[in-house]
């Protein structure tokens, strides 16, 4: 049982010598290939480093985009002139990418990219259309963006003049309806001022009849006053026809003051009628040309701009991975020399 033990343990110890001595002899060789190792992974850490300053710089241009508002909905919610899903699915179809070339070759010659690769994302819980392109002409990938976005005004703009014809032709049948009551309205106030100006003539032509009144009634006292023959009588019975018909003519003008009162009252109403309708008119006006402001193709939220450094090469990165990669190669190289050598060697011997 002892024996037993004491094997493992000298095995144990065995193993444990083996290991540090395969250690010290992976350590030996890249000690030995220490030159080799550095070079070599020096090297391509230059020659990346020269390969990424040769390259050209890429820069990334960018543009927001929005679809336009064609209308709200009666419970407040806008209705969009497209969906941006839409609007992100025609640009990678490359929809416009062969406009857009002919466009630039008809203003930058033949200085034209083959083809035409945009990137285009969608922010979350939003309807922004985020379009990226990279190239290595700053001013050539603003005006394609630019294009880009041009060529989508274009695609929606009958969309958007239907919508602002039909409120136009809203609004038009308003203002004429409004037109119509404004003529009603003034009839009103004309046939009230008249009524009014009756009145008053009427009424001072109470006055009139009552004042003459007056003085035949007292006329008529006196004269009973100071006769008493005949002639007196018949007098006194004139002035008292004569006061009778000044009384009937004042009743019946007062009676036509009171119809006309009536018919005052009337106009009035009708012409606070036309007056609460233009009101209305005017409020739904306001309301159509709120609607019909509110109309938009798509919007540019952000113009086509370039970052201000560029995108690729990413130099730190490939001269990262080179040094990387060639530290590997190397050591690979190494223990293949190794390799090499010792077999050599054992051949010799």
């Amino acid at each position: 049982m002892d024996d037993s033990r004491q094997s493992e343990a000298e095995i144990q110890r065995i193993d444990e010598f083996d290991d540090e001595i395969e250690l010290i002899d992976i350590l030996l060789v890249i000690w030995r290939h220490r030159y080799l190792i550095m070079g070599g992974t020096l090297a391509c850490t230059l020659i990346v480093a020269v390969l990424s300053l040769l390259m050209p710089k890429i820069y990334s241009v960018d543009m927001v985009l929005r679809p336009g508002i064609l209308e709200i909905g009666g419970d407040g919610k806008n209705v969009y002139i497209d969906t941006a899903e839409n609007i992100k699915a025609l640009i990678e179809a490359e929809t416009f990418n062969k406009e857009i070339l002919q466009k630039l070759k008809e203003s930058n010659g033949d200085d034209i990219p083959e083809s035409l690769e945009f990137e285009v994302n969608i922010p979350k819980d939003s309807n922004a259309i985020k379009v990226r392109y990279e190239t290595a002409d700053i001013k050539q990938g603003i005006m394609i963006l630019d294009y880009l976005k041009d060529f989508f005004l274009e695609e929606y703009r009958k969309l958007v003049t239907y919508y602002k014809n039909e409120y136009e032709m809203k609004l038009r049948l308003k203002r004429n309806e409004i037109s119509k009551l404004e003529v009603v309205k003034n009839t009103y106030a004309r046939n009230i001022e008249n009524l009014t100006k009756r009145v008053a003539e009427l009424t001072s032509e109470i006055e009139v009849i009552n004042s003459n009144t007056r003085q035949l009634n007292k006329e008529r006292n006196k004269f009973i006053s100071e006769r008493s023959h005949e002639n007196s009588i018949l007098a006194a019975m004139l002035y008292s026809n004569t006061i009778q018909q000044n009384l009937a003519l004042a009743n019946d003008y007062k009676n036509q003051i009171n119809s006309y009162e009536l018919d005052k009252e009337e106009e009035i109403k009708k012409l606070k009628e036309s007056e609460s309708q233009i009101r209305q008119f005017l409020e739904e006006i306001e309301n159509l040309e709120y609607k019909r402001g509110n109309i938009q193709n798509i919007q540019t939220l952000q113009r086509p701009d370039s970052s201000p450094f560029p995108i690729k090469p990413q130099k730190r990165l490939y001269v990262l991975f080179a040094a990387g990669v060639g530290l590997l190669m190397m050591l690979i190289v190494a223990f293949f020399l190794e390799y090499l050598s010792r077999y050599k060697s054992s051949q010799t011997s």
